[in-house]
């Protein structure tokens, strides 16, 4: 690292606040303690005001009151800011006026360097949220800077149009290299969605960010025409597949206990008022390459239910009864738990 660079460096931890000791100045930079001192000077020649502060432990501070004009930001800082102030909007719960916000968004994108304002404006222009109230962390761990750049890369790509390859970690299976056409970001649930074309499939898939990593933009760019909305496919359900088998449930529910149980990525919820007016029934459809997986769901969501498609489904239900049974009359040494009907019999007689 240069000097130069350095001494930009010392100024960006001085604004973090507090006091800083010379041993850790000196360490955060790379260099010896006289060389932190020579950079302090270079920023007082500058008319920074670094105070002095003495004693063995004695290291550097800015002035108090002191503001750097200009606003000084990293790429992480600005798109917490832009992040703060986009989920302030959309949710209309923060203590300020839309246009308020708007006007501080505006004042960050004129302030940051004109490279880093285009890839904020990328963000504002891509993100979507599947619910008013949504409030998502782009970064999710602390010091973890790839996967915000990673939100900046894919929003970039989504907002012109441009091809781009990734490393993706499924919940299930070895990493795999995908080749995507990115339609859009999508805050849901506490989680940030990529949503695109799969070139290899040719299938609308979504893409948690946190599982993206090695992003590469690929020359040319792809039709605006393919680009769909991009929160509809984190709605649910899964778009179709040949690996993927549709279902169609009725449950005895509201959408809200549905969707508590199976994700809305998953699964579309459609009220049936005139089903049985007197009871709350909904339609759950979903695509899924384990129709095992929804016989579970199902029987946790603890809910009366009718199968409408495929029968398949009964038959996996069935199948999972028979294992709760089972081990249900089954002891650690492999001998058969008395049933209720056999306690009765033996107490009789």
């Amino acid at each position: 690292m240069q000097s130069t660079a350095r001494v930009l460096t010392l100024l960006e931890i001085l604004q973090s606040g507090g006091m800083k000791t010379i041993a850790e100045l000196a360490e955060q930079l790379g260099v010896d303690s006289r060389t932190v001192r020579r950079y302090v000077e270079h920023l007082r020649d500058l008319d920074i005001p670094v105070d002095s502060v003495r004693g063995r432990y004695g290291g550097y501070r800015l002035a108090p009151g002191y503001r750097m004009p200009p606003l000084m930001l990293t790429d992480e800082e600005a798109l917490a800011v832009i992040w703060a102030l986009l989920v302030a909007d959309r949710s209309g719960s923060g203590p300020v006026s839309e246009t308020a916000i708007q006007n501080a968004a505006a004042k960050v994108r004129r302030v940051v360097p004109a490279l880093l304002g285009r890839r904020i404006e990328a963000v504002l222009a891509v993100v979507d949220f599947t619910s008013a109230r949504e409030s998502v962390r782009p970064v999710a761990n602390e010091g973890d800077s790839g996967r915000g750049r990673g939100l900046f890369d894919l929003s970039e790509a989504a907002r012109d149009r441009r091809p781009v390859s990734f490393d993706y970690t499924p919940r299930f299976g070895p990493q795999e290299r995908r080749e995507v056409h990115p339609y859009g970001v999508v805050a849901h649930r506490g989680l940030l969605y990529l949503s695109g074309l799969d070139v290899a499939k040719q299938v609308t898939r979504t893409f948690r960010l946190d599982r993206i990593s090695g992003i590469r933009q690929l020359d040319g760019v792809f039709s605006s025409s393919s680009q769909r909305e991009p929160f509809r496919p984190v709605l649910g359900p899964l778009p179709p597949d040949p690996s993927r088998v549709e279902v169609s449930v009725l449950v005895q529910a509201d959408a809200e206990r549905v969707w508590n149980h199976i994700p809305r990525v998953f699964a579309s919820v459609t009220p049936l008022p005139d089903f049985r007016a007197e009871e709350v029934w909904v339609r759950v459809f979903l695509r899924v390459e384990r129709l095992e997986w929804v016989a579970g769901r199902l029987a946790v969501m603890d809910r009366p239910f009718i199968i409408e498609h495929p029968p398949e489904l009964a038959a996996a239900v069935q199948a999972l009864a028979h294992r709760l049974v089972v081990a249900s009359t089954t002891t650690p040494n492999g001998s058969a738990v008395p049933t209720p009907s056999t306690c009765a019999d033996e107490s009789s007689a």
